[in-house]
């Protein structure tokens, strides 16, 4: 295999028809990509390399972005796409549904609008714009029906098969506060969302408050609380075709433990999932500092090659300090952070962010608080329920945004969008 013309150590033995791993050489380059075969046969592509720059938890300052996020930013689904512009990364943000709290009880209201912002290269991030919003359902690029607490995933032809991108809306409740099994689709480009939004094939179960990844083409979904508010240990896959499309979803085994509204990645060959709750909810996993969120993990093996588990699910390490639920979580390759959340010393904001170092397959304990200017500290509030995604630019510096919540002190929704 060669980067751009440079050869990369490689152990073909481990090679199959469907999976080549290989270590990126330092002297690597963007370019084209090769791979030979002992039978001389060959595969070109374009492919985009970053540097390695290892990010610093003591150097996390988050900065308020010019523009707050608009209406209602609880339980909005998130997600992120990056595109190659020259040398550099730009990154398009979606952010669907969400849900503004009406009266002393707390009740969600969700909404239906999708909007767009953008942070492209030696810029701030833009301004949040709203989708084209119409009574007509063939020229509206809203979401269908209203949904809060969803999962979100961007498809794209650089984290997928899909030739066309997409944005998936993934669960969540409906206006009636119960959880939905609705899978929505829409197809995106850099800009903003292309066309109206349909239905695919829906999950076999109802969830809100769901812990979804996007891996090598493959949305996996955990757990996630069901129509009546309990905690679910439900693994899903699905696998993402080259038209957009979802070719069904398929159930992997289960977790060792029940939860919602937790936090989980997929590495190169292990999911790993923790925090959450284990007890009934509701909407949104509710303000109660009584609680008591989850501070285990569970994790299992996964084939690069199928995207789907070898093994079942076993209890892992309690990797949170203390039991943690309704927070953010950011993979950022080699360090994971969580940031806001229930959970013991919340009201006093002791742990806005903590960091687990992160290596191959491993996750360390998280610990912190982390950082040098704090969210809560710029008058942001102590927020639980924010949604966060994260990214690196194209001199491989790691990024994070996260945006909305409910501040655990005033019991009022945010607008707020933090970066670093």
């Amino acid at each position: 295999m060669t980067f751009a013309g440079r050869a990369a150590p490689v152990d073909s033995a481990s090679w199959t028809d469907l999976s080549v791993e290989v270590t990126v050489p330092d002297s690597a380059t963007s370019g084209a990509v090769t791979v030979i075969t002992s039978a001389g046969r060959q595969l070109t592509a374009v492919a985009h390399v970053l540097p390695h720059v290892v990010f610093d938890p003591a150097t996390l300052a988050w900065q308020a972005a010019p523009a707050t996020f608009p209406r209602a930013p609880v339980g909005v689904a998130l997600a992120a796409a990056q595109r190659p512009v020259g040398p550099d990364i730009a990154v398009t943000f979606y952010a669907a549904g969400g849900a503004e709290p009406f009266g002393d009880s707390l009740q969600m209201i969700p909404d239906s609008g999708v909007y767009v912002a953008h942070a492209d290269p030696g810029t701030p991030i833009s301004a949040w714009v709203r989708q084209r919003d119409t009574t007509s359902a063939f020229a509206s690029h809203v979401l269908p029906q209203p949904r809060a607490f969803a999962a979100a995933a961007a498809a794209t032809r650089y984290n997928s098969h899909a030739v066309v991108g997409a944005l998936y809306v993934i669960g969540g409740i409906d206006t009636a506060g119960h959880a939905q099994s609705s899978v929505f689709a829409a197809p995106i480009d850099a800009d903003s969302v292309l066309g109206p939004f349909v239905s695919l094939t829906s999950l076999p179960v109802p969830v809100a408050g769901a812990i979804a990844v996007v891996r090598r083409g493959r949305i996996y979904v955990f757990g996630g609380a069901d129509s009546t508010g309990h905690p679910q240990t439900t693994v899903l896959v699905g696998r993402v075709n080259s038209d957009g499309s979802i070719d069904g979803w398929y159930q992997e085994p289960g977790l060792s433990a029940a939860r919602a509204y937790g936090g989980g990645v997929v590495r190169d060959h292990r999911a790993l999932v923790f925090g959450g709750r284990g007890d009934s909810v509701p909407p949104g996993g509710g303000l109660d500092t009584a609680a008591l969120p989850l501070g285990s993990s569970d994790t299992a093996s996964v084939s690069p090659a199928s995207g789907f588990f070898t093994a079942g699910w076993a209890t892992g390490r309690t990797l949170l300090p203390a039991g943690r639920s309704q927070f953010a979580t950011l993979d950022l390759s080699d360090v994971i952070l969580v940031v806001g959340g229930l959970y013991p010393g919340a009201a006093g904001n002791a742990a806005e962010t903590l960091a687990a170092a992160a290596a191959g397959d491993s996750v360390g304990d998280f610990s912190g608080p982390v950082g040098t200017a704090t969210i809560f500290g710029q008058g942001g509030g102590t927020l639980v329920g924010p949604a966060g995604v994260s990214w690196r630019d194209g001199a491989g510096k790691a990024h994070g945004l996260v945006l909305g919540g409910m501040d655990l002190a005033t019991r009022l929704r945010k607008a707020g969008v933090w970066s670093f």
